[in-house]
């Protein structure tokens, strides 16, 4: 009897020890896995801002092209997104974590640095559309005005004293200008009475796209170099000259309403 429990005793503790071994082993290799998972070479992780990045470096490289390709970042003008698309590249050619981590991070300050430019860029465009519609507004009799007095003084001419040539070129001269500057002020006036919100800023058309894209470059330098209250002064000016070159090609200055003035 003794003899049985013994071997039955000896039984349970091969059995037991067994057990322990397997459960150690398990803890050991989870252990390994784990911390393997987080030193792997193939695992990156790092955090920018509230956004956490973790993963390969192919997962992590997709987050970042999809937050390149966001519609936000649509409109960037070539040479900026030729200098974003050089940092990615270099970023995503990165093997090593702390290699990789250090290039994207200088590509995200690139890109958010860009939004937050956008932000300042539209904003200081909308306003600049808010004041010069309502200067279009203010000018438009003015401009009027010029073109009558240039029409009457052309007119008299023609009756009074033809023979003095360098006078009529000079009044024809006059007469040209002022029309076509009030038919090209008409045309402006048009586009500027449709823009009703910042949307025009947001969801622009094809000119205030055109525009946007032209000057962002030049406003981006003047944004980087901290010459924020240069910014508006500079899209005033462009803005009126961008439309006042457009409409040149639309204008049809023989037609024209006068719409103060009915008699000439």
């Amino acid at each position: 009897m003794y003899t049985q429990m013994r071997g039955k005793n000896s039984v349970n503790e091969i059995f037991f020890m067994g057990f322990l071994t397997f459960f150690s082993m398990s803890i050991t290799s989870h252990s390994i896995n784990a911390q393997n998972e987080i030193d792997s070479p193939n695992r990156y992780r790092f955090k920018y801002k509230s956004e956490l990045y973790k993963g390969t470096r192919l997962q992590i490289t997709g987050q970042l092209r999809a937050l390149k390709n966001d519609s936000k970042f649509v409109d960037i003008p070539n040479e900026i997104e030729e200098e974003l698309t050089s940092l990615f590249i270099t970023t995503k050619k990165q093997a090593i974590p702390k290699f990789y981590k250090k290039h994207a991070i200088t590509f995200l300050d690139a890109l958010y640095s860009y939004e937050d430019f956008a932000n300042v860029y539209e904003n200081a465009l909308y306003e600049i559309i808010k004041k010069v519609k309502n200067d279009i507004y203010v000018v438009d009799f003015k401009f009027e005005r010029q073109f009558i007095k240039s029409k009457v003084k052309f007119d008299r001419i023609l009756k009074e004293d033809i023979t003095n040539l360098e006078k009529f070129e000079q009044a024809k001269k006059d007469l040209v200008d002022s029309q076509t500057k009030l038919s090209c002020h008409r045309w402006m006036k048009n586009k500027f009475e449709k823009y009703k919100n910042i949307d025009i800023i947001k969801n622009p058309d094809e000119l205030m796209k055109a525009f946007k894209k032209t000057e962002a470059v030049h406003v981006y330098k003047l944004y980087i170099e901290n010459h924020i209250e240069k910014i508006k002064p500079y899209l005033e000016n462009q803005v009126i000259d961008f439309y006042y070159k457009k409409s040149l090609h639309e204008i049809n200055p023989e037609v024209l309403d006068l719409h103060y003035i009915t008699k000439i």
